[in-house]
């Protein structure tokens, strides 16, 4: 069937409409979009500043919509379904990751921007397999950012396997930060919220984080804390040093974000005296995004977003682009 979407045909260019033909496989579906994101990722593959954008480009990785038709092999799902999608669209399901249950690392997957269109479209024809069911208690709206923010900074908290009641940080309070924030607070963390905006405060204390402002050098020296746990969620350079030296001995550092120039790093933060580890994480699982939502539900977790019509898509990329877009702009078609 023809599909229309808004395209952008080169580097840096506008959304206009755009219009391309997808059938539905035996293992996929057809889903009606009712809401997608524009994130902060989006407006990156737009100026394909990791070089991998593939033109011309249906942004758009965190999508709700409802199931509209089904393939012959697809018994999980049925017409009427609430499903959400995120950024990845088809694995093996026959390599060493798929058969582990880690198939966000599928050597063969196909992911928005890079492989296949996204959200920005009337429907998007899936695999079913990575459409996943939305719990009741999620409303459709706020649940759009956990398809991929929500995902990537919970698999990322999940493999740190915290104990209870650690002692936790978070660089950044925009999209993935804040979500982490709440995770974190409702899995009974001591959350530390780090920004250097003011202005954020009040936000951070009602997620239930202390605010700590980096504008200040000496406000990191001057927590009395040591932390079991950090996550970055910032795209702008920071000061990995100084947030490694308040870890403990045996602290973990997540990077799910990562500025496009190079930092800088001491290695002997990592093993003199101690045993730091930095790891990052990729998206998650599908296992990973079924947990999630699950949480999310049970905890009434969801993203603050303002809503934008489609047909606004232009003046919503540049809202994201120049950081006026709130915590998370979702476009509603």
């Amino acid at each position: 069937m023809k599909i229309k979407a808004f395209g952008i045909k080169e580097k840096g260019g506008k959304a206009e409409p755009f219009y391309y033909e997808r059938n539905v496989g035996a293992n996929e579906v057809r889903v009606k979009i009712i809401y997608c994101a524009i994130a902060r990722g989006d407006v990156q593959f737009i100026s394909d500043d990791w070089g991998d954008t593939k033109f011309p480009l249906v942004p758009g990785h965190e999508i709700v919509g409802i199931v509209e038709e089904t393939g012959e092999n697809v018994t999980g799902l049925k017409v009427g379904d609430r499903v959400g999608i995120g950024y990845q669209q088809e694995a093996c399901f026959e390599c060493e990751f798929c058969k582990a249950g880690t198939e966000q690392f599928c050597t063969q997957q196909k992911v928005i921007g890079v492989h296949c269109y996204g959200g920005l479209a009337e429907y998007i024809v899936v695999d079913n397999r990575f459409a996943f069911k939305l719990p009741p208690a999620l409303h459709q709206v706020g649940s759009v950012p956990l398809l991929s923010s929500g995902l990537t900074v919970y698999s990322g908290i999940m493999k740190a396997q915290l104990p209870a009641n650690s002692v936790v940080g978070v660089l950044g309070a925009g999209g993935l930060g804040h979500l982490a924030i709440r995770f974190l607070n409702k899995m009974g963390h001591q959350v530390y919220a780090f920004s250097h905006s003011p202005e954020k405060k009040e936000m951070i204390n009602q997620l239930g984080a202390e605010f700590v402002l980096t504008s200040n050098p000496n406000n990191l020296t001057a927590i009395n804390k040591k932390f079991d746990f950090i996550i970055s969620t910032l795209n702008v350079p920071y000061d990995l040093e100084g947030f490694l030296k308040i870890l403990k001995p045996q602290g973990k550092f997540c990077i799910v974000a990562t500025p496009l120039e190079k930092q800088p790093i001491n290695l002997g933060l990592l093993y003199d005296y101690a045993q730091r580890t930095i790891y990052g994480n990729y998206v998650g699982s599908r296992r990973n995004m079924i947990d999630m939502l699950d949480f999310a539900a049970k905890h009434n977790i969801e993203s603050a977003v303002d809503v934008m019509p489609f047909s606004q898509v232009n003046e919503a990329i540049e809202k994201v682009r120049t950081g006026k877009g709130g915590i998370r702009l979702v476009l509603e078609n």
